[in-house]
């Protein structure tokens, strides 16, 4: 009997993978490898022939991709870069016995080695990064670019104190504004505008996109491409004597600019460097600060963060600089992507989509030279063994499951000592539409994000994380068969657009962070491409008007909704505006910026491409509701109060004789911001001042300077 008992104990042992256990050179136990695993080795590990001397196996032999940490000469941790927790493994190894153990410490790239597995993996599903796109307690307090600095409207922005780039910008005297690839400095005198001057071309073949403006400092951020490289810049100038910038810093960092924040006089810019494999020469980022040198430093690969189970191949880098101060730029970076920013004053979110793990469905041998497929009789008498092991897996090759599950991937960032530090990070299994779908409220985070790519039939989901990135709650199912059009989080609340037909607008109680619950909603035809914030019992949405056809939804002219959430179980739409008819367009729309918007004054303003059908049209010869014809382009500008609704104030137009059939770009308003009693309207060749209570001209300044 106590020898049963003894024999139970030494079984129940063996099965406890936390903490540490002896194993033989070949492990047949099941383990658990949902998190890096230390690895004590009783030999010394060689260096070069590590990947050789350990492998992971799932349960049907297949090799399963690993990264190895060197942490001394008998101890290695291992890696997995995709998420197998539901997946036991096996590990072979040619190193004598080991002792095994959760490692929970830092991880870090450390090798070319660890970088080309990567990339021999990830190599086919390239993806390059662009731009973010752009489109509550701090939200709430702070969207909108009102007239807290002294009577002038700032960007239209996410977070109060956090800023965002733009086209234009106005510190209340001056106006500045990118335009083809150059940077031009208005007076903002409302009746004597004058050019001050102009940068051209800026500097080393720069694509200028975005800029900011503090005090005398202007930065003018973009992409530089050259024979060294793709490169995200910021460009500093002094421009105490707005005639004459001068040239003040240039900070690079390799690969394509994403997106940045301002917060006081620091920037935080955002690039993505994808990895090409083969490659020539030193495959790590670079980066530079003019102030610290001309030459380029390389980021130290035993910097760059690696997190378990997220494969990408290519490498964030995020820079930290104090655009007032002569400190050197630092520079954070790690193996991932960055498809949306969110930010407050002290923490950074990025998301971005990941792909799933999965068995090839045949072998792919290297072989010299093109390859060649397969017969159909050659793949019928071949046994099938699935593989995934980047040792027999080139470049290039892997087979993309068709419908994969899409998963993506929330990285939480603090922001200590001017510097960005990474906290933790989780997953959702859905895709984020915009920034707007992101926000943190007393310490918990909350996302919002439709869960199929293709037919939307499980709906969208709201879940919230604690500040460790553990989830707490979930709202789950949210308008099945439709997908996510527009969030807006305000404190307690958050507020919900979906759309196949017709338009949900959706109200739910975010004031328990493990129980948030739907509280009321509105059918309504038409959608929201972008929710406002107006006070506590009102949002503003800006979308589409649309027709339902055969079951089918079909857009109609702009449409702005004022929402009356008072009684949050029955939102009504208390006031409606419809701008011009089928074909009515509006920056607006796809992005939050074109916005100009004054609580105080109960104004907002923004450019509107406005189409009108004849009298008497018809429909198509498909049975469509047709398409009106351009008649006007300019800004619209409204009045907006709860208790009167919206009402037009007056337009602006650039184009005294609007001709469709030759249009003149140049002339198209593209931004709209007020100082004082001036709004100001800003074209390619011009900026107008308007009176904001008469809405007439008062002058206008010709800025086509080449």
């Amino acid at each position: 009997m106590k020898r049963l008992v003894s024999l139970f104990l030494v079984s129940c042992m063996m099965l406890v993978l936390i903490g540490s256990y002896r194993y033989t050179s070949y492990a047949q136990d099941s383990i658990d490898f949902s998190e890096p695993l230390l690895m004590k080795f009783s030999k010394d590990i060689n260096e070069q022939s590590i990947y050789t001397d350990i492998k992971v196996y799932d349960e049907k032999s297949n090799e399963i991709p690993i990264l190895i940490n060197l942490k001394t000469k008998r101890e290695a941790v291992i890696i997995p870069l995709y998420d197998l927790s539901e997946t036991k493994v096996s590990i072979k190894t040619n190193l004598g016995t080991y002792e095994l153990s959760k490692y929970s410490g830092e991880l870090f790239l450390n090798s070319e080695e660890n970088l080309k597995r990567i990339s021999q993996i990830q190599g086919s599903y390239y993806r390059e990064a662009v731009p973010e796109m752009t489109v509550a307690d701090e939200a709430a307090k702070g969207s909108g670019n009102g007239s807290d600095m002294g009577g002038m409207s700032n960007t239209n922005v996410q977070v109060e104190g956090v800023d965002e780039s733009d086209i234009v910008k106005t510190d209340g005297q001056y106006i500045y504004y990118l335009k083809d690839n150059q940077v031009v400095i208005v007076s903002a005198a409302k009746e004597s505008m004058k050019l001050m001057s102009t940068i051209g071309y800026l500097h080393e073949a720069l694509y200028p996109t975005e800029l900011y403006i503090d005090k005398d400092t202007l930065v003018v951020l973009g992409n530089s491409y050259g024979p060294k490289g793709s490169f995200a810049k910021a460009v500093i100038y002094d421009v105490t004597d707005r005639q004459k910038p001068v040239l003040k810093r240039v900070i690079e960092q390799e690969g394509n600019y994403v997106s940045s924040r301002k917060i006081g006089s620091d920037i935080h810019i955002i690039s993505s460097h994808y990895v090409y494999y083969p490659w020539e020469g030193v495959p790590f980022p670079r980066y530079k600060d003019s102030i610290a040198g001309e030459e380029y430093k390389t980021i130290d690969p035993g910097k760059i963060m690696i997190y378990p189970r997220y494969p990408s191949s290519s490498i964030v880098l995020i820079s930290s600089t104090d655009i007032l101060d002569n400190k050197e730029t630092k520079v954070t970076s790690f193996v991932g992507n960055a498809d949306n920013v969110y930010m407050t004053s002290d923490s950074m979110y990025l998301t971005y989509q990941e792909m799933p793990y999965y068995i090839m469905p045949f072998p792919m041998p290297i072989i010299d030279g093109p390859e060649q497929p397969m017969s159909e009789e050659d793949i019928e008498n071949q046994e099938i063994e699935s593989k995934i092991a980047p040792d027999i897996w080139p470049p290039g090759r892997p087979i993309m499951p068709y419908n994969p599950k899409i998963t993506t991937n929330i990285k939480k960032f603090a922001i200590e000592n001017e510097s960005i530090v990474f906290k933790a990070q989780n997953k959702i299994q859905g895709n984020v539409l915009n920034q707007f779908s992101m926000d943190e409220h007393n310490g918990y985070f909350r996302v919002a994000y439709t869960r199929d790519n293709w037919n939307f039939e499980n709906g969208s989901s709201i879940t919230v994380f604690d500040k460790d990135m553990n989830r707490v709650g979930s709202i789950d199912g949210i308008a099945k068969g439709e997908r996510i059009y527009s969030v807006r989080f305000m404190g307690d609340r958050a507020y919900m657009v979906t759309f196949k037909t017709i338009d949900p607008f959706f109200v739910m109680d975010m004031s328990r962070p493990s129980e948030p619950k739907m509280l009321g909603y509105l059918k309504i035809p038409g959608y929201s491409d972008y929710l406002h914030p107006f006070d506590e019992n009102h949002i503003i949405g800006f979308g589409k008007d649309t027709m339902e056809m055969g079951g089918n939804a079909f857009q109609l002219g702009m449409k702005i909704s004022l929402f009356d959430v008072t009684d949050f179980a029955n939102p009504v739409e208390k006031d409606v505006e419809i701008i011009g008819d089928r074909g009515t367009e509006s920056e607006l729309l796809y992005n939050h910026k074109a916005l100009m918007y004054d609580k105080n004054r109960s104004l907002m303003g923004f450019p509107v491409t406005l189409a009108r059908l004849p009298v008497n049209a018809k429909s198509d010869i498909h049975g469509f509701p047709p398409y009106g014809e351009q008649v006007f382009q300019g800004a619209y500008i409204y009045n907006i109060s709860a208790e009167n609704g919206i009402d037009l104030r007056g337009t602006i137009t650039h184009i005294e004789n609007f001709n469709p059939y030759n249009y003149l770009y140049n002339n198209e308003i593209r931004r709209v911001i007020y100082i004082g009693d001036t709004i100001y309207t800003i074209s390619n060749n011009w900026i107008m001042a308007t009176d904001i209570n008469s809405m007439k001209n008062l002058s206008k300044v010709n800025i086509s300077v080449y």
